[in-house]
């Protein structure tokens, strides 16, 4: 059984981020420029499954670094109900990264259309969405992902957002600092593997993150689902304590994503109440104090806080990897799921060859 696609282009991450830093810097700068002189009151954002989860992160960068509002996109009311939203003095960040999903692709054209900024991220040249977008089109510089569940594409869009972000802000952003971090946690993929093991006959995960690193909570509930069948729900670190924190059990394992940033006292709060609970913990942080609670811990390198995001999601890519060939499946071909996914034009006009769409 062929298990090797997804942990060769998680292997690939780094390459990939060094060449999107390189190939597309004058596109960045330039797309920057013309942000800067739209000037837009609000920002809208447009994704599907792991590029929903790249939004997420978008929306933090951008409300935290530019102050600029951003909402993101209801796909529905493009493709479904034809009633999008008019957008004043706005901008508009769609990703895919096949360029083709559907209702990302609608929301962008119908930014064109009403003459709106709009900006696209994608993996590939000549899709839809770059037509649509040209000459503001971004691009991964991925290469062809084969393995169904994105990896080294999800990263690079969360790069691709953070290089944009910090080129609107006329920032001078080091990737070099970044991509060595990112290598030395690749390197500990025996670590992880070892961690994972732990979790072979685990039927249900809770895995939590707040600020930048909700998003690491949202896409790290969804590896485990597409590569290891397992129920895993992704939440903000705050909204555990509204009403799930009565689910978790002795039985029911936690994955805290807790970074020595502003939320570390927030997170640490919540790991108390975790621990009461005698839930199992893993922790993932550059924080004595947090680690401290982790039943096990995974140490990732002191960052800038918009870059814990990028350590974390390798180190959920090489955890449900590992996790996904310890329960002897294999993750390159999840069941039910294919790289290329349509849903019957007859029944809901949206036809998205994409695997973002693979989770509506």
């Amino acid at each position: 059984m062929e298990q090797q696609l997804m942990i060769q282009e998680v292997r690939e991450t780094v390459s990939v981020l060094e060449r999107l830093a390189r190939e597309e810097g004058r596109s960045i700068e330039g797309i920057a420029q013309r942000f800067v002189a739209t000037d837009p009151d609000v920002v809208i954002e447009s994704g599907r499954g792991t590029s929903d989860h790249a939004c997420m992160y978008g929306q933090y960068l951008i409300e935290s670094l530019l102050r600029i509002p951003v909402a993101l996109a209801l796909g529905s009311l493009y493709t479904n109900y034809s009633l999008p939203p008019r957008m004043r003095r706005g901008a508009v960040i769609a990703i895919s990264q096949s360029g083709e999903t559907q209702d990302v692709c609608r929301v962008a054209e119908q930014a064109v259309k009403d003459g709106t900024f709009t900006v696209g991220i994608m993996n590939v040249q000549g899709s839809t969405l770059d037509r649509t977008v040209a000459p503001n089109s971004l691009f991964l510089r991925a290469g062809p992902e084969k393995s169904v569940a994105a990896t080294k594409t999800f990263t690079a869009s969360l790069t691709a957002l953070l290089l944009l972000v910090h080129a609107i802000r006329g920032d001078t952003f080091d990737i070099g600092t970044v991509l060595e971090c990112l290598g030395g946690i690749v390197e500990r993929e025996e670590e992880v593997r070892q961690q994972a093991l732990r979790y072979t006959f685990t039927d249900d995960f809770v895995v939590l993150g707040t600020g930048y690193c909700y998003a690491n909570a949202l896409e790290g509930a969804l590896k485990l689902k597409e590569t290891c069948y397992i129920n895993a729900q992704g939440l903000s670190s705050v909204d555990l304590i509204h009403g799930p924190l009565a689910v978790l059990n002795p039985d029911l394992p936690v994955i805290m994503f807790a970074p020595n940033d502003a939320c570390l006292d927030l997170n640490i709060a919540v790991l108390e109440r975790i621990k009461s609970t005698r839930a199992h913990v893993l922790v993932v942080s550059d924080s004595d104090r947090a680690l401290q609670y982790g039943d096990i811990a995974f140490r990732i390198p002191h960052a800038d806080p918009t870059v814990y995001p990028l350590e974390n999601a390798l180190f959920a890519q090489l955890f449900a990897y590992s996790l996904s060939i310890a329960r002897k499946l294999n993750p390159d071909k999840p069941r039910f799921l294919h790289k290329v996914s349509l849903i019957d034009d007859n029944e809901h006009r949206a036809g998205n060859p994409d695997a973002d769409t693979l989770h509506p």
